[in-house]
């Protein structure tokens, strides 16, 4: 049931414990709830796949529904866990296993037996759970961001194993790189990622795979579709792997024919440079907004050699016209899910350079984040008429439309903070 060691587990509640102690009183306890099974809307006792709430699996290392990690300063931590069911048995053929904890059913039972003062619930809640929760919303704001801030410094066994992902993912960009040629469609070239990434060991996608071809490159979230590749045209597959819960997401780009245009590699070349220099950058205590503003300086200055934009390098970046090409942030925290846990109580983000980056902190040793700067000619961006109208002294729109058919380049890679340089842990899939 458990991929970590009970000795990480216990690791991790000790970096957490001081954190929460600050917080709570004696008479204070803490729930974080794994959550339930989800019906399928008219499916009857069929339910989606599980996934237990990132904080509860991090905190607990099991993945069993219902279950539930209490915390109180006066009697530290206890496991609450359903045990297999008859049921679960006979339909599912589940096992039996051992837990160091007690049934969940005796939950209740245990928190009216203490009479706690607060008792404050994070995770998923199940409503059928016999349980009074405290309405605090300052304190369980509290405890959840400093929650979420333990939880983004990844321990030893949590970057081993976005490690071993990062090399289960290269299976799949190897069989696709050899795959990719004209004629093949964007649904066939993620059908043979997800594939061999499932032969090498991965439990699947943390995300729907993007696969865009021509014009569709540009598209951010790109759906693979039908449409074949064809002839000269560039392919942006963003896919990743995961093992329970647990990803890399990484970006790549190729040109279908084999060798980019000139054109293209013009693009190409300067997204990865955007992307090289904003990895060198990244050093503990960098601001991570300075990172997403090193990124869109070197497109802008790169645009403007293009003869695609005009003017002063600070005014592309501060008045957001370069965010016609580039309108995402550089980046965001990955590991136990795609998203990670984050930057929630970031409740207005601010805009940089035009893009609303909703990672908004100085960056920590062991953090894990992505850095996938991109530059796209957007049809819906470059047609826009406020845009035209806002830009028109910093923006060769004429020259933009050329670039249509290129579609985009986004190049992307997990990242570790470190003492030093910051360690790609996905540079073992070639750019």
């Amino acid at each position: 049931m458990m991929i970590f060691s009970e000795n990480t587990i216990t690791q991790r509640r000790a970096r957490l414990e001081p954190e929460w102690k600050r917080l709570l009183t004696p008479q204070d306890c803490v729930l974080v709830f794994c959550g339930e099974p989800t019906t399928k809307p008219g499916g009857l006792d069929q339910t989606y796949p599980f996934l237990p709430h990132p904080s509860y699996y991090w905190l607990s290392g099991y993945r069993r529904n219902h279950g539930v990690v209490f915390y109180s300063p006066e009697l530290g931590w206890k496991d609450f866990i359903q045990p297999v069911t008859k049921d679960e048995s006979i339909w599912e053929g589940m096992e039996p296993f051992t837990f160091n904890g007690s049934d969940v059913a005796t939950l209740p039972t245990f928190l009216k037996q203490h009479k706690f003062k607060n008792v404050i619930g994070l995770g998923q809640f199940s409503e059928q759970a016999e349980i009074h929760l405290t309405q605090n919303s300052a304190l369980k704001l509290s405890l959840k961001e400093k929650f979420d801030q333990c939880r983004r410094i990844k321990d030893a066994d949590e970057v081993k194993l976005v490690r071993e992902l990062a090399e289960i993912a290269n299976k799949g960009y190897e069989k696709i790189r050899s795959f990719i040629r004209p004629g093949v469609t964007e649904r066939a070239i993620q059908i043979e990622f997800e594939a061999e990434i499932q032969r090498h060991g991965a439990h699947g996608t943390p995300y729907d795979s993007i696969v865009g071809s021509g014009s569709n490159a540009a598209v951010l979230h790109a759906i693979p579709t039908l449409k074949k590749v064809q002839d000269g045209e560039l392919v942006l597959i963003d896919a990743g792997a995961q093992i329970n819960d647990y990803c890399v997401d990484i970006t790549r780009v190729y040109p279908a024919s084999g060798k980019f245009s000139s054109q293209q590699q013009a693009l190409y070349d300067l997204v990865l440079s955007a992307q090289t220099q904003a990895i060198d950058k990244s050093r503990i205590g960098v601001e991570w907004n300075q990172i997403h503003r090193l990124t869109a300086k070197v497109i802008a200055e790169g645009l403007v050699s293009m003869g695609i934009m005009k003017g002063n390098i600070d005014t592309l970046l501060d008045t957001g016209a370069i965010a016609v090409f580039y309108p995402h942030g550089v980046g965001h925290l990955v590991g136990l899910r795609v998203r990670d846990t984050g930057h929630e109580e970031n409740l207005n983000p601010k805009v940089y350079a035009g893009a609303r980056v909703r990672v908004d902190f100085p960056l920590k040793e062991n953090m894990l984040i992505t850095v996938e700067p991109g530059c796209y000619f957007i049809k819906t961006l470059i047609n826009d008429v406020t845009n035209r109208e806002k830009y028109k002294d910093l923006i060769n729109f004429a020259e933009a439309e050329k670039w249509l058919n290129v579609g985009g380049v986004r190049i992307e890679d997990d990242i570790l903070i470190s003492q030093g340089a910051a360690a790609n842990l996905t540079s073992v899939v070639s750019k």
